[in-house]
């Protein structure tokens, strides 16, 4: 008798051998203060998952999960790791209340602050990507 087992990709989760990855967004203040979510197993169940008090989680950390894989292969007793990649969700705009509620709170972290006075000849602002921006000459 010969089975063949066909993987499916799933909506959440990836897999490599006995370990799993999820990619997870969440928001830029959770980012800061703590993220806490629930997530649904694939054998049904689900599990709270949350970041340590104080840990800041920068975009693409790669966190693990011990023990909360799939089974290994011939060893059924023990599992591989859950890894979560996280995407940080920023926001679009802020208004200029919430800039100097966030530069008031943040404030002792920034390292190079703009002199009114500095000795430039020019000052330039920064905009979005866009394609055509780039230079198709050599």
């Amino acid at each position: 008798m010969v089975i063949v087992v066909n993987e499916q990709p799933h909506k959440l989760f990836k897999r490599k051998g006995a370990d799993l990855l999820i990619e997870k967004e969440i928001t830029l203040l959770e980012s800061l203060t703590g993220c806490d979510f629930a997530i649904d197993y694939l054998d049904g169940t689900s599990f709270r998952i949350q970041s340590k008090p104080g840990q800041v989680i920068k975009p693409d950390s790669l966190m693990t999960i011990e023990d909360k894989g799939l089974p290994f292969h011939k060893n059924s007793y023990k599992f591989g790791n859950l890894f979560v990649l996280f995407q940080i969700k920023f926001p679009e705009t802020l208004d200029e209340m919430k800039r100097n509620k966030i530069a008031s709170t943040l404030s002792s972290m920034k390292k190079n602050k703009p002199d009114a006075d500095m000795d430039v000849e020019e000052t330039v602002m920064l905009q979005e990507y866009k394609e055509e921006h780039k230079n198709s000459h050599v």
